[in-house]
């Protein structure tokens, strides 16, 4: 599963199995990457003329030294606020540093510029202070919350990201750069984590541990740092905690599916997996390929491959952030150069070069940068059935004016998922025609009401009433709402590069319902879906539909009864029901337009029934202008 290549050094050697200061050196050899490393050096001479990251103890002192304040805190009592706002800053710092601590290790080592290793020193002695890694309060962020009668909640992602800074800087100064009074205070520190964080599993104190959730980035992030910090301390001398640490890698990697799905969308998956790579690479180097030989990594790539929609935009099913905004695939360069380095994945290499364009601006991007040409230039298949993702993802062509689709069903290992079984999506070329709401920041207002609720997404409502600005566990609770976590299979009749033909059955997604089949049928001029709903014996209600279009402008409605049109530039709708409907549009918010933290509003189309129901069939035709 590595690649081989006399590029790096001699004949045969695998890079996976290469620290990343050997391949730094191996760059000095390669004439044709001296501004590739140049560009790293530039990036680390930005670095330094900013402010070293410290920690902070106030809340009120959050903002200073570079610390970042999550807004969730601002909803919190008094008592939790400080507690939750600090741990979540130690997760800010840490990712911080994790980026910036290497590329100024890696300027140090190609040019011996004292600049850089003043820097470095003095982040690091900073960092020292940072005991433990990640303080205790990132389980404190909801109302009525508190820390556990001891004060602990466990290590978090902070953990492992603060042990990447420390365990790559180490990794790429020159030997002796590091004076032996910091190196003995770096030791103590990650000493004292591995004490810690194997207490965590021995207790079973974190929710993730208690639970036996590896899926989650909470169980992958400080496995990452008791891996790290027992490689970086010696392996001998911390067996049985490496040894802990490998087993919750290697139960993390086999949770997913062997086809490289993720159970909490492209979102969270690229920073969970950017762990668990990191892991499987320090690991590799150390001559253990335990966690780089299982079939999730391996295929990951593919999987990512699959999210990639025309108009430089991602599926951005679950809590994805951005994902969905034009430009979104490029974000995806810093993990796919990783994988192309660590595992020389084929189709990591081809979506570099063909879908991303152009490498990250990290080390794994300067290192991709000397690869030898890609020979297989075979695509990955335009379209897949991901039966533990339950999704169906298509597009026409790899081509910027494809036609794209994705069909979402539910799994019961879903994490982070929205209350979305049913979904639709459809793209051409860089016009989002069917959209979801996506997902904003937590801290936003309006996240469970209007992104992570039904209202966000193309899918059933029973019932007139809608959630206002209130918790995940209140608007669950109100009857005509889907049940989070529930299992809504997809059936695939046909799936080829013409397009397809699919049915979601979400029947036991929601109180009060016997039957909701959604039909779908496309092909790229025309997309189909055809809903049956059933209410339960005796019960009738209002039935109602949205369609989130990808456009902010009015359209034209017309119609009566049955049969409805809606028009604007980019496309037709033509809606048909055995009852009569009644067809609106409204303005809401979405994350997936236009990047950024604003309420960006888009048209939604809303279909329901004239009156209460206990049956409805509605057909919905989209065509493409």
């Amino acid at each position: 599963m590595c690649i081989s290549t006399d590029l790096f050094g001699e004949s045969g050697d695998k890079l996976s199995q290469r620290s990343w200061a050997e391949l730094l050196d191996a760059t000095a050899k390669i004439p044709s990457l001296a501004s590739a490393r140049e560009k790293i050096v530039n990036q680390a001479r930005g670095i330094v003329t900013a402010d070293i990251v410290r920690r902070v103890y106030k809340l009120e002192d959050i903002g200073k030294h570079r610390t970042g304040l999550d807004g969730r805190s601002k909803a919190l009592e008094p008592e939790i606020a400080q507690t939750f706002a600090l741990a979540m800053s130690d997760f800010f710092n840490c990712s911080i540093v994790s980026g910036e601590l290497p590329v100024l290790s890696a300027a140090y080592r190609m040019t011996g510029e004292e600049v850089f290793r003043t820097r470095i020193l003095e982040q690091l002695d900073e960092m020292t202070t940072w005991s433990p890694i990640q303080r205790p309060g990132w389980t404190c962020y909801f109302p009525g919350a508190r820390l556990p009668k001891d004060g602990k909640d466990g290590n978090w992602l902070a953990t492992g990201l603060g042990v990447r800074a420390i365990g790559d800087t180490i990794d790429l100064m020159p030997a002796g750069s590091i004076p032996p009074e910091l190196r003995e205070k770096l030791d103590k520190l990650l000493s004292a984590e591995i004490v810690s964080i194997v207490d965590d599993w021995k207790t079973k104190r974190p929710w993730f541990v208690a639970g036996n959730n590896p899926i989650t980035n909470q169980w992958v992030l400080p496995t990452e740092g008791l891996v790290r910090s027992c490689l970086i301390l010696g392996v001998d001398k911390n067996k049985a905690a490496y040894e802990l640490g490998v087993k919750n890698t290697l139960k993390a990697l086999k949770a997913h599916g062997d086809a490289g799905e993720f159970e909490e969308g492209i979102g969270y998956a690229s920073f969970t997996v950017s762990s668990l790579l990191n892991i499987a690479h320090a690991m590799a180097a150390a001559g253990d390929n335990r966690a780089l030989e299982q079939p999730f990594l391996r295929n990951f790539p593919t999987w990512m491959v699959h999210h990639f929609q025309p108009g430089g935009r991602m599926i951005n099913c679950f809590d994805s952030g951005g994902s969905g905004a034009p430009g979104s695939v490029a974000g995806q360069n810093t993990l796919t150069c990783l994988f192309a380095i660590c595992t020389g994945s084929q189709a990591a290499r081809w979506a570099l070069e063909h879908q991303i364009g152009k490498p990250s601006s990290d080390l794994a991007g300067l290192f991709t940068q000397g690869l030898p040409p890609l020979h297989d230039q075979t695509a990955p298949s335009l379209f897949a059935y991901y039966k533990r993702a339950t999704r169906v993802n298509w597009r026409s062509s790899w081509e910027d004016d494809a036609v794209g689709v994705w069909v979402r069903g539910g799994h019961k290992t879903d994490q982070h998922d929205h209350t979305d079984r049913g979904h639709v999506n459809l793209i051409k070329g860089s016009k989002a025609i069917l959209i979801e709401a996506g997902t904003p920041n937590y801290d936003n207002p309006r996240m469970m009401c209007d992104y992570d609720s039904g209202v966000g997404h193309n899918v059933l409502q029973i019932g007139l009433e809608v959630p206002k600005e209130v918790s995940l566990s209140d608007y669950i609770r109100l009857p005509g709402w889907q049940l989070p976590q529930t299992v809504a299979p997809i059936t695939v009749h046909k799936l080829n590069a013409n397009g397809g033909s699919v049915s979601v059955n979400c029947s036991k997604c929601y109180d009060g319902l016997s039957l909701w089949k959604r039909d779908v049928i496309w092909d790229k001029s025309n997309f189909k879906v055809t809903d049956t709903v059933k209410l339960t014996p005796d019960t009738k209600n209002t039935i109602l539909f949205r369609w989130h279009l990808g456009t902010e402008a009015e359209v034209s409605i017309s119609g009566s009864g049955k049969t409805y049109e809606v028009t604007w530039p980019d496309a037709n709708i033509s809606l048909k029901s055995d009852a009569d409907i009644l067809v609106t549009q409204e303005k809401l918010p979405d994350h997936t337009m236009v990047a950024g933290e604003t309420n960006h509003l888009h048209t939604c189309i809303v279909v329901k029934s004239a009156e209460q129901v206990d049956n409805l069939k509605l057909t919905t035709k989209v065509t493409l202008k």
